[in-house]
């Protein structure tokens, strides 16, 4: 089990720390709760310069996860891959209980908060920015096992669907009707480079500021779930579940990001797109998000009934 933190720094323990990681670069800042942090505690550090970071602390401490995102920062930070770049980590403790990371704070709105605000020629925009910003994310080769992604796949494929029956979002015939889909198209995962994938693109996820001539993408928010797979699965849920609430951005996209039409490309998008509503359902009941669990559930059911 994962040691959670229930007790959050208090403002004056996060200065202090943040004034020692920094050498004093972040002397005087003034700190504030940040309010939309899941799976940290956030905080909004704020210079006499107007200059602003953000401060972010595990609510559930663990070493390999630190390290990998630290490792993945600086792979991003090199590759030019849009997200707000870590400046100082305190991995080993030094000056929190808990291991923490500073990182630039980037002025803007989510997507799911601000697509209302999008007109058709900003989304237009916006798609052909995303699909830049993709690009440059799945450029970074990225290999986190030793094991070939076609039998990490297999293992996850089989694995959520049974605990897709336990959960009872499939019954005996729809985990066959899986399986048998998968295995059609199986041929089709040999010798898949990993590359980094953010693993969830959600609208959320994806950050967007207003300037003089409209809104455009500016960075990928949230890499807690980043592994070096296949970089199709980043596109599929893209596609399937995140650019269907804005139309317009679709075909900007599909065309500055690459052609993913070839029969090896269809093969595994055609697996994505039912693995990813199996690992949606288990992932959502784990963390208690019970309406995006319920929006798998039914896009799984209707994948079923497509194929019944």
């Amino acid at each position: 089990m994962l040691r959670t933190v229930t007790v959050p720094p208090s403002s004056d323990e996060v200065a202090r720390a943040a004034d020692e990681v920094s050498g004093g670069a972040l002397s005087g800042a003034l700190v504030k709760r940040w309010p939309r942090g899941r799976s940290h505690h956030a905080y909004l550090l704020t210079m006499p310069t107007g200059e602003r970071f953000l401060f972010k602390v595990h609510k559930r401490p663990h070493p390999g996860r630190m390290r990998r995102f630290l490792n993945l920062a600086e792979l991003m930070r090199e590759q030019a891959v849009p997200h707000p770049t870590v400046r100082w980590s305190d991995f080993e403790r030094r000056t929190l209980a808990a291991p923490y990371f500073i990182q630039d704070f980037i002025t803007g709105e989510d997507a799911a908060r601000s697509l209302t605000a999008l007109s058709f020629t900003d989304q237009n925009r916006v798609g052909t920015e995303l699909a830049n910003g993709l690009r440059s994310l799945h450029a970074v080769a990225y290999v986190d096992t030793p094991v070939p992604w076609a039998a990490e796949l297999d293992d996850r494929m089989r694995t959520r669907a049974v605990e897709c029956r336990t959960l009872d979002a499939l019954d005996v015939a729809g985990q066959e009707r899986v399986l048998a889909h998968y295995e059609d198209r199986q041929w089709a995962l040999e010798d898949v480079p990993r590359r980094l994938t953010h693993d969830d693109l959600n609208l959320a996820n994806l950050l967007l500021q207003q300037r003089r001539d409209g809104w455009h993408f500016v960075a990928f928010l949230d890499f807690e779930r980043a592994r070096g797979r296949d970089p199709l699965l980043d596109v599929v849920r893209l596609e399937s579940w995140t650019l269907p609430a804005c139309p317009a951005m679709a075909a900007p996209f599909r065309a500055t990001y690459a052609a993913v039409d070839d029969e090896n490309s269809r093969a595994r998008s055609e697996i994505y797109e039912v693995y990813l509503l199996l690992a949606g359902i288990v992932w959502y009941r784990e963390n208690e998000l019970p309406e995006r669990e319920k929006f798998c559930r039914e896009r799984l059911q209707s994948w079923l009934d497509r194929r019944s």
